[in-house]
């Protein structure tokens, strides 16, 4: 097994974060890593994944979204024809601090006899890629909400 977890803390309500990482159609203009989804955020939805990879192609792979818990929790879960040969699962979660803002945790659990295999792919995903993506998607939200009237006030 592998598994790649990373946070960012984002100044930002989680409605607003929510509201940018569900919003798919738009990941090309600010992601990093995952530079297009194709689908809805639903449970049970299947969805295309357009991946960065290190090289600057992306790479695309289908997967299902397994939890969509708004405004705080989205999962999707790729896996692959044959059962124990490879599964992973991406998980975002928004958590409230109680000083205002959130924490916006990201990460990825792989398994499977293909893992260690599978370094080159599994590359594609690794914590820098991950916090390219919670970087960028703090300064979308932080940019989001200083400019909305409600932040002004």
């Amino acid at each position: 097994m592998q598994e790649v977890q990373t946070y960012i803390d984002i100044g930002a309500p989680a409605s607003l974060v929510w509201a940018i990482l569900a919003d798919f159609g738009t990941y090309r203009r600010w992601n990093p890593l995952i530079r297009g989804v194709l689908g809805r955020p639903s449970n049970g939805a299947e969805i295309e994944i357009s991946l960065r990879s290190p090289q600057g192609e992306d790479v695309s792979i289908r997967s299902t979204i397994v939890r969509v818990r708004e405004p705080r929790e989205l999962r999707w879960r790729e896996r692959w024809t044959v059962p124990g040969l490879f599964s992973s699962e991406r998980r975002f979660r928004i958590e409230p601090l109680d000083e205002g803002g959130v924490r916006f945790h990201h990460g990825e659990q792989a398994r499977g006899i293909m893992v260690p295999l599978l370094n080159q792919r599994r590359r594609l995903r690794g914590k820098s890629g991950f916090d390219a993506m919670n970087t960028a998607l703090k300064q979308r939200a932080e940019r989001a909400w200083a400019d909305a009237p409600q932040a002004t006030t």
